[in-house]
């Protein structure tokens, strides 16, 4: 029996057999093995009576893999490797992460039960390979998201700091050796501080919520797609046919990115409703009206279908806003719609109004400018529900309030008076608001010709540090250049339920929802890329090779860094805010990764511009290297944070090359 090749299940499962204890780091496990089986040898050679305590004396020696394929082949010994892997990973993660506390006793680290743990979480993070990139498909990463996307799923990718002499999937007698030390590193309990008192390894103390929190997913989610040096070349952008400037439409300029609008541009659907249910998506229109007796329809033409056991809803709300309002209707100032779920909604406060409706119901939305308030109205079905919101012209001013779709798991129809005859003839009073005179609408703005005229601006500080306020602040500073600001509060703001109670959500449930939000946005990154918007990328970007892969995606763009670095004192602050408004803390695990690889970012051929958004540069410098000095003494030897990464890596692969695609549960 080969000892330093069984898995950790294995060698318990052996000394178990043998009634010794099986408790302890894998070191500690082979090691006790090996000397029962010394023990059991001299025995047997002295002629002495057969197996130990509880089980058989000897085991069957391991089948040596065979050159080719069949029994005992390559395809064998790789599902071999790919559970050792798994074993060894579920060990590291378990050790750095946070072993349950055990009554009594130290106990040895024991493979998680079901999700949202290691390896289950693991599977269920990893995007579908069907949806990746041709590069990505390969073993290679493409575009991130979350705030970025590291060691499992999350901040970044693989740290630029690699021993020279390290290659994927190998595992020298000095890695073994190094990994081994890291294991006994890496237990507080069982071994005492070294004389310095200084230890190497941090566990990840568990969330007794089970909860991971924000920044962990987005630095699982970059992980994945670290892997990729060179990101896919962006799709050619389609050349699109020229468009009658007076028409009234749905906007592709200022919708979300994740909603689908139809090609005539008087429908659309979430573009992600099998993958992220939750997931709100919609548009306003081209033009909006300020005065007159104003009306639109709405219909639900199909609820999309659900992956099984889903328990999700299909939901559309309708209504109007104000241009610069928040993409979610009804959730902000001079926003207001009418919801599914019959309530009414207006700046994030939701009334029980009018019936439920669905599919093949057909909603008719009337804005009315000439009583002595803006009155909003609504009907199903041509049957009139009455006035659902009254507003104070001095305060609307002079804003145009525009028609608003939001859907969730559903395909709207609209009808701003493009057809021939509406599903229900309006009042006579009323008149469709494309047959409103085009210089008496109010036209929103015209999106950028090409994407030469666009610019990306990539955040890059560590959680806390005030990345996302210096993206708000500069996107209203700026209204012009209208920032699409891309992070994982922007996705989860779209992901939650909204109503007149909201229900609180239990820890597994917002864990999942955190973790999707994350993988939601590496694909909506993506998208990005190949859209005549301006966007901020409001995620950690720490490392230099998840700050390069992402600028290069945005190859035509105008492609700026900020650079946002508090003093130690202020950014203790923030984090302590952070996690009073978020509920969630980012594990020490994790963010010490973050440090040991924080990487500022110079001008280059993919970096227009760098700019510093709170301490300066030559101020930041000294504080980001104390950051990586400080975290790599306390971080585990390199070695073995690599070969964890590439064992994971290769198990990627060896899945994807057997069709067995990621996808969440």
């Amino acid at each position: 029996m080969e000892v330093k090749r069984l898995k950790v299940t294995e060698l318990r499962s052996e000394l178990q057999r043998r009634g010794l204890d099986s408790r302890g780091l894998k070191v500690d496990l082979a090691q006790r093995l090996q000397e029962a089986l010394d023990a059991e040898m001299l025995e047997d050679e002295a002629g002495g009576v057969g197996p130990g305590p509880g089980g058989a004396c000897k085991a069957e020696p391991r089948p040596v893999a065979a050159p080719g394929g069949g029994p005992g082949g390559d395809e064998e010994e790789d599902e071999e490797e790919e559970d050792e892997d798994e074993d060894e990973e579920a060990l590291l993660e378990d050790e750095d992460e946070e072993p349950p506390p055990a009554k009594g006793s130290v106990q040895a680290v024991q493979p998680p039960p079901e999700p949202p743990e290691a390896a289950a979480i693991e599977a269920a993070a990893e995007p579908d390979a069907s949806e990746q990139p041709a590069e990505a498909t390969a073993g290679s990463g493409g575009v991130n998201g979350g705030e970025d996307q590291g060691t499992g799923k999350g901040e970044e990718d693989e740290p630029e700091e690699r021993n020279g002499d390290e290659t994927p999937g190998s595992e020298a007698p000095g890695d073994k050796a190094a990994e081994e030390q890291g294991d006994d590193q890496d237990s507080e309990k069982s071994k005492p501080a070294g004389s310095d008192g200084e230890r190497r390894g941090v566990k990840r103390q568990r969330d007794e919520k089970d909860e991971h929190g924000r920044a962990y997913y987005e630095f699982r989610e970059e992980a994945y797609h670290s892997r990729s040096k060179s990101p896919p070349p962006p799709e050619e952008e389609a050349k699109e046919e020229e468009e009658d400037q007076t028409l009234v439409n749905l906007d592709t300029y200022t919708s979300d990115l994740h909603f689908q609008v139809s090609k005539d541009r008087y429908g659309g659907q979430p573009l992600f409703s099998e993958k992220f249910p939750t997931l709100w998506s919609g548009a306003r229109s081209t033009y909006g009206v300020t005065k007159g007796k104003v009306c639109f329809e709405a219909k639900v033409t199909q609820n999309l279908p659900m992956k099984e056991g889903c328990t999700e809803v299909s939901l559309l709300r309708v209504g109007w806003s104000v241009d610069f309002s928040h993409p979610q209707l009804g959730e902000d100032e001079f926003s207001y719609g009418f919801d599914g779920r019959g309530l009414k909604a207006e700046n994030g406060q939701f009334e029980e109004f009018g019936q439920t409706f669905g599919e093949n119901d057909v909603i008719g939305c009337f804005a009315n400018f000439e009583t002595e308030e803006v009155e909003l109205s609504f009907s199903k079905n041509g049957e009139d529900l009455g006035v659902a919101f009254r507003i104070n012209k001095e305060s609307l001013a002079d804003r145009a309030l525009l028609p608003h779709v939001l859907c969730k798991n559903c395909v709207v129809e609209l009808n701003f008076g493009q057809k021939e005859e509406p599903f229900f003839p309006p009042s006579e009073e009323f008149v469709f608001i494309h047959a409103v005179p085009v210089e008496e609408r109010v036209r929103a703005a015209v999106p950028p010709k090409t994407i030469d005229e666009c610019e990306v601006i990539l955040m890059v500080g560590l959680p806390g540090s005030g990345k996302t306020q210096w993206a708000l602040k500069y996107t209203k500073e700026n209204p012009e250049k209208r920032y699409n600001v891309l992070g994982a509060e922007t996705v989860l703001s779209q992901m939650r339920m909204k109503g007149p109670e909201e229900p609180e959500m239990d820890p597994k449930s917002r864990d999942l929802l955190v973790q999707q939000a994350s993988q939601c946005l590496s694909k909506l990154v993506q998208i990005a890329s190949r859209t005549k918007r301006n966007f901020i990328l409001d995620q950690c970007n720490v490392y230099n090779s998840g700050q390069r892969r992402k600028l290069l995606l945005f190859k035509t763009f105008s492609r700026k860094v900020v650079v946002v670095v508090p003093n130690e004192e202020d950014w203790k602050k923030r984090l302590e805010l952070r996690k009073e408004v978020e509920g969630d803390d980012v594990p020490e695990s994790i963010m010490l990764e973050m440090k040991a690889n924080f990487s500022l970012p110079e001008k280059c051929d993919y970096v227009d511009e760098v700019t510093y958004g709170e301490l300066e540069k030559d101020e930041a410098q000294p504080i980001v290297t104390k950051y990586k000095e400080e975290a790599r003494k306390l971080l585990p030897p390199s070695e073995k944070r690599t070969n964890r990464r590439n064992n994971r890596n290769k198990r990627n692969r060896q899945n994807r090359s057997r069709g067995q695609g990621y996808g969440l549960p």
